[in-house]
């Protein structure tokens, strides 16, 4: 055993208990030698010993002490899934593809989308909402491309048609 007591760092407002760093343990020490007055660990008489001399009381202080010591709950950690590697695919394919690669990047944001989704069903990540924003955007893109080329071949089939009819008549 060691002759120093441990440290406590807090007294109960009963003066019953001190906060020993995990818990709440009574003010007399497990080897029943020492008593903690809120202060200072003091020896409890015993052979050769002197007498505990309890503490010199002070005037009670003009802000009264709760009598009931408030004990909060200890933090909680949350853990979430993971984000599937997939959705975040998707979601920067399909943003991609309006800027920089239109017709690649669409058809990646539409294919890994769906992977995403069926792979999050399965395994239980996070990232529906990214696989799902993804996959809008890929299939809008897509739409989007497929009206331009449609609305081009026409433009430019009607203009050769009507260059084609012009050269052809006038020969």
């Amino acid at each position: 055993m060691s002759a120093e007591p441990p440290k406590p760092m807090q007294l109960s407002p009963d003066g019953r208990y001190y906060w020993a760093g995990t818990g709440w343990a009574p003010t007399l020490s497990p080897s029943g030698r020492w008593l903690w007055d809120g202060k200072q660990w003091r020896p409890i008489e015993g052979p050769g010993l002197p007498s505990p001399q309890p503490a010199p009381q002070t005037a009670p202080s003009p802000h009264p002490q709760p009598q009931n010591s408030v004990q909060y709950a200890s933090p909680l950690i949350m853990y979430r899934p993971p984000t599937n590697s997939a959705a975040v695919v998707s979601l920067v394919a399909g943003i991609v593809s309006w800027f920089l690669c239109p017709l690649v990047g669409g058809i990646v944001a539409v294919i890994s989308g769906h992977m995403a989704h069926s792979q999050i069903k399965t395994s239980g990540e996070s990232g529906a909402g990214m696989a799902t924003a993804g996959l809008a955007l890929g299939y809008i893109h897509l739409a989007a491309a497929t009206v331009f080329v449609l609305v081009w071949l026409v433009l430019l089939g009607g203009l050769a048609a009507l260059f084609g009819a012009g050269a052809a008549t006038s020969h």
